[in-house]
């Protein structure tokens, strides 16, 4: 029992050692992971604002990009590759006047310069043969007037070379404010193509949708002309039917009439007396109604004739079933343009109805699109609003990152650190910045980790002398 206890003991201090170092080893490895954690939220940070950067500049250049392509696109059209050659042609010619008024006045003043020269070393003859010549003072006095005569006239030529070249000069300022405000002009027109290009996408893009929409109608109209025909050839096929089937039951008609008559009459009780009388009487009538129909007929024939002014019977039967057949045929055909009229009616109703509502669509849009440009511009002041606070706060964060190099470099100074070894590192550059601060505070740290040292030494050395100290201290 004991050895058991004992040996349990042991086990338990074993488990719980165990335990131990596995929590130090959890919180270790927990440690690692927070530093570890906060290792990769910087570099995310760090990469993630450089890849912002990068995006922008990005952004920036693809926006350059496109922008450049639209002027050389304008600048290549046809219309100011003409504007362009005539120009730099008027440009050429004005250079070629200039070039050539330049090098007249070059001359000019090259021959200003020697005739100076020549007058310099005629006054040095002068000088040099006055006290040995013969000549007079009235000789001496007309070549001097002449001398100066051709030095005015010189000077007024270069006068007027001078006012020559002021001329072009001016002439080309002209013609480069003129160039600069056909340049206005022409961003201008561009500006203008641009929007008008703009408007012409929109109209056309509406012009696409009318046009699939009447498409589509003039596609729904031919399946309605379609099935229209396929029902009047039906009802053509059921007027066919019907017309032999009423024949068919007018015969049965007539038929069932005269064997009801016959039954009748056979049915009679048959009377001997006076039946031949009777019989008389009833042909007499029979006769007599016979020849009134046949007078009613024959008066309404004379009638027809009269009316169709035609004496052929058989002529005036052909007309009547002609005209009945053209009737007939008007009346079908005034059947099909009334169930063509209501089917386009039909249709133009809903063509008006999806018109009405593209219009509402096209409304709504607009709506939606005034309000999105509306949010979009409070959204752009109030991210100008921002980056402005924003850009003030850099503004004071660079005031006092300036402050902080100022006051490294004071202490730089005060340290009487020496600029000597690092002046390679530093380069053309040598005052202080974000780019070199960390040769200067290491600088600072080693010169200050050198004076601690020293003061450390000194202190030792004194405290193990102290017969010293009492010497240093003590007053003369």
């Amino acid at each position: 029992m004991m050895n058991q206890v004992m040996r349990s003991a042991p086990n338990s201090s074993t488990e719980k050692e165990m335990i131990a170092m596995a929590e130090e080893e959890l919180a270790r490895l927990q440690r690692q992971l927070r530093i570890m954690e906060d290792d990769r939220m910087a570099f995310s940070d760090e990469t993630s604002s450089k890849l912002e950067k990068q995006r922008r500049i990005i952004e920036l250049l693809r926006k350059e990009k496109a922008k450049l392509c639209e002027d050389i696109n304008v600048a290549t059209c046809k219309n100011q590759k003409r504007k362009d050659k005539r120009l730099s042609k008027e440009i050429y010619k004005l250079l070629e006047v200039y070039e050539e008024y330049c090098e007249r006045v070059r001359v000019e003043k090259e021959e200003i310069v020697e005739m100076d020269v020549q007058i310099k070393k005629l006054e040095s003859d002068i000088k040099n043969l006055r006290p040995k010549s013969s000549v007079t003072e009235n000789h001496f006095q007309t070549r001097l007037t002449s001398g100066q005569k051709t030095l005015q006239i010189l000077k007024n030529r270069l006068d007027n070379m001078v006012k020559k070249f002021c001329a072009i000069l001016a002439t080309n300022k002209e013609l480069r404010e003129e160039i600069n405000h056909l340049l206005k002009e022409r961003n201008h027109f561009n500006d203008v193509w641009e929007k008008l290009l703009k408007d012409i996408h929109s109209g056309k893009r509406y012009m696409v949708d009318l046009i699939e929409q009447a498409t589509i109608a003039f596609d729904q109209r031919e399946e309605w002309c379609s099935k229209l025909d396929a029902l009047k050839k039906r009802a053509e096929v059921d007027f066919v039917l019907h017309s032999e089937e009423m024949r068919e039951i007018q015969r049965r008609l007539d038929q069932y009439m005269t064997l009801r008559e016959f039954l009748c009459v056979k049915g009679q009780k048959r009377i001997l007396k006076d039946l031949e009388e009777k019989e008389r009487l009833k042909k007499e009538m029979q006769q007599q109604n016979l020849e009134d129909q046949l007078e009613v007929y024959e008066t309404t024939l004379k009638k027809i004739q009269v009316f169709c002014k035609e004496e052929d019977v058989d002529r005036i039967a052909a007309l009547f079933l002609k005209q009945e057949e053209e009737n007939f045929a008007l009346f079908n055909y005034v059947n099909e343009l009334s169930h063509e009229i209501e089917s386009l009616t039909y249709v133009m109703d809903e063509l008006h109805e999806k018109i009405d509502d593209q219009i509402e669509l096209s409304n709504e849009r607009a709506k939606q699109r005034q309000s999105t440009i509306s949010s979009l511009q409070v959204d752009l002041d109030e991210a100008t609003k921002k980056a402005e606070e924003d850009e003030q706060e850099v503004q004071k964060a660079a005031d006092n990152l300036q402050k902080v190099l100022n006051g490294i470099e004071k202490v730089f100074e005060i340290v009487n650190c020496d600029k000597g070894p690092i002046l390679k590192l530093l380069g053309e550059n040598a005052s202080i910045n974000l780019f070199n601060v960390k040769i200067y505070l290491g600088t600072i740290e080693k010169k200050l980790s050198g004076i601690i040292t020293d003061l450390y030494f000194a202190e030792k050395s004194m405290l193990s002398h102290p017969k010293k100290i009492k010497t240093v201290l003590s007053p003369h």
